[in-house]
């Protein structure tokens, strides 16, 4: 599995749908009226509406689908080409059977696409392992501002599994939407109306079962910053089917230990280890006393010699390869690593399991609708007398025990070979995500500077650190750090640097540099005035701008910051005014700003602590008045004055 981004892209992400060996036609267009389409004026906000969005789908007997999706569009504008670019992925699991496209202008001018400007590429170039992984892709032809574009696309699932969710909201309007399901008279599913009251129409057709759900004028989903995933919010029909076919096989879904069923049988962990990875097993461990300095040189080996590639169609979207051929060619995605991992632990007699997660920025799981794709990600759960140790070998800058933020909080369902489990992944305390940034800056006579700067992280905090600069050459980083020092002073020039334990996951990161400048702050005739925001979250009057908002807001992890900055004055200035001092307390955070004046020099010093991470709507007035309080204390200055010489005093 892989992560996915935030629900209903426009573009057809449809890990879906499977071999195809007969359809129905797709119809002809409708004739379609430019005039009598929706204009700028009426959507203001958005750069284009769907007008029309509709699904069919029929079940067979057999258990196999077929899917038609028709969608209307009007494009007011089109930055980026966000919606003229389409692309469906597809192997040799998935026949994308036909594609239809034409685009109308004004003037009722048509264009249709052409089957010859349908091309298909690799989707992992140069991934053996993946070769099979392709997509068809498509631009709308000769696409321009307020133009109509419609399409329609036909699939076949061999495999409920891959049976996705149906959205009446996107992030565009949505005037609007229909899903038709056609099921034989006895058919069972599941299926839940979310953030919405839509009653279906019940019929019956040739001896099948139909139901229509439909609603019209839905507004777009407004994007606002740390807001939760789109598809809990959205107006959607979740379905999950009570059985389904896979490899061959059919497997029952009816409870969270049928969905565990089905992982282990198709997992590799389940069987005994090769006898290679035995070897190897033991070769790595050989002389570790203790089980826990086992899993840590197994987990490292994983890191290191195992490249994370995400992977998410087909049964390569679920079924994990052999570890053999992970190894052999040196990378796969997180269920590849995490079925290596286990089976590397199990050949040190180490208990692990599997444990298939809703990360954030996925939908929430519906607890009682088991459905498999509920689940985004894979990690390794090993029993420990607190519950599990939980490792997440994709995550490369990840400290052995340690979770990315996105894989903390989540549901998770623990494939134990006695059932599923559904629990939840720890979440780090804040104490645990800290950055340590200090300034020591001597300000010359003629302006010029000369500082040192020193920032140490730990946890989150030091993995956002280890994101951006591991993987760049030592003269990237150096260039990143000047780039960062350039934000308050001019023309850096850095004299010494040092980047300590970016590869040693098991210590803090460290963050050293001393460095010269032509000038720090402002010069206004006798005065100087100089900035105090001198830290690693120099961004906080951005963050909520809005006087309103209409969703939670959801952080991503708790954490502490503390700054400090050192100003040691330049021959002839004396300190002018000093920003007030502010201490702010809420449930959700801290914040505290103090200076110092001593004889020669001045002392700032800041701290700034997330302490929850859910707020309510009803507190977001609190929230952005804490914040902007914090960003205005960050935006004072410093004001120093040039004291005259004693010649100029006593005249």
């Amino acid at each position: 599995m892989s992560k996915p981004s935030l629900f209903f892209s426009f573009s057809l992400y449809l890990a879906l749908c499977f071999s195809l060996w007969g359809s129905t036609p797709l119809h002809a267009w409708e004739k379609i009226d430019p005039q009598q389409t929706p204009v700028q004026e009426d959507f203001p906000n958005s750069d284009a509406v769907i007008i029309r969005d509709e699904a069919v789908m029929e079940i067979g007997t057999d258990g196999e689908a077929l899917y038609t999706h028709h969608r209307i569009m009007k494009i007011f504008s089109d930055p980026g080409k966000r919606y003229s670019h389409q692309e469906i992925p597809f192997n040799q699991s998935v026949d994308v059977v036909e594609i239809k496209a034409r685009t109308l202008y004004p003037d009722g001018e048509e264009f249709t696409l052409k089957a010859a400007d349908v091309r298909e590429r690799s989707l992992l170039s140069g991934y053996v392992l993946y070769s099979d992984s392709k997509v068809k892709e498509f631009y709308f032809p000769r696409i321009r501002k307020n133009c109509v574009v419609e399409y329609e696309y036909q699939l076949r699932f061999s495999s409920l599994l891959y049976w996705s969710d149906w959205f009446f909201q996107s992030h565009l309007p949505v005037l609007h939407s229909k899903y038709t399901l056609i099921i034989p008279r006895h058919f069972d599913f599941n299926v839940q109306v979310l953030n919405d009251k839509v009653v279906p129409k019940v019929d019956f057709r040739k001896g099948k079962k139909v139901f229509v759900w439909e609603t019209f004028n839905k507004e777009a989903i407004e994007k606002e910053v740390f807001m939760p995933p789109a598809a809990d919010l959205a107006s959607r029909l979740a379905f999950a089917p009570v059985d389904f076919e896979f490899d061959g096989k059919t497997y029952p879904s009816r409870s969270w230990n049928d969905i565990a069923a089905w992982y282990r049988d198709i997992s590799q962990p389940g069987h005994p280890p090769p006898e290679d990875l035995q070897l190897m097993s033991q070769e790595l461990t050989s002389g570790l006393p203790s089980p826990e300095e086992k899993m840590k040189v197994l987990f490292d080996y994983i890191q290191e010699h195992v490249r994370y590639v995400s992977v998410a169609i087909g049964t390569g979207a679920f079924k994990p390869l052999p570890s053999t051929e992970i190894l052999e060619y040196g990378y796969g995605d997180c269920k590849d690593m995490t079925s290596l991992l286990i089976t590397l632990l199990r050949a040190a007699q180490i208990e692990a399991f599997p444990a298939m997660l809703s990360t954030t920025g996925h939908r929430k799981v519906l607890t009682d609708m088991p459905k498999v794709k509920q689940f985004d990600h894979v990690v390794t759960a090993i029993p420990s007398a607190a519950g599990y140790v939980w490792l997440d070998p994709a995550c490369r800058n990840c400290r052995f025990g340690e979770l990315p933020f996105e894989d903390q909080g989540a549901a998770a369902l623990v494939i134990r070979p006695d059932g599923g489990e559904l629990t939840s992944t720890p979440e780090t305390e804040r104490a645990e995500n800290q950055t340590y940034t200090r300034w020591e800056v001597t300000l010359n006579s003629d302006g010029s500077v000369i500082g040192q700067v020193t920032i140490s992280a730990t946890g989150q905090e030091g993995l956002a650190f280890r994101a951006s600069l591991t993987e760049l050459k030592p003269q990237r980083r150096i260039k990143a750090l000047s780039g960062f020092l350039s934000a308050w002073f001019t023309d850096p020039y850095l004299l010494e640097t040092e980047f300590r334990n970016f590869e040693e996951r098991d210590s803090s990161i460290l963050v050293s540099a001393n460095f010269e400048a032509g000038r720090f702050g402002v010069k206004q005739e006798d005065r100087l005035f100089l900035p105090v925001d001198l830290n690693t979250q120099n961004y906080l009057n951005l963050m909520f701008p809005h006087s309103q908002r209409s969703f939670p807001v959801i952080f991503d992890y708790r954490f502490v910051n503390l700054d400090e900055l050192v100003v040691r004055l330049p021959i002839g200035f004396q300190v002018e005014s000093l920003p007030p001092p502010l201490r702010l307390e809420d449930d959700f955070g801290s914040f505290e700003s103090t200076y110092q004046a001593e004889e020669d020099k001045i002392v700032h010093k800041r701290l700034f602590v997330r302490k929850e991470l859910l707020v309510p709507v009803t507190e977001y007035g609190r929230l952005k008045d804490f914040y902007d309080q914090a960003a205005a204390a960050d935006n004072q200055r410093i004001i120093l004055k040039r004291t005259p010489p004693a010649d100029e005093t006593e005249k």
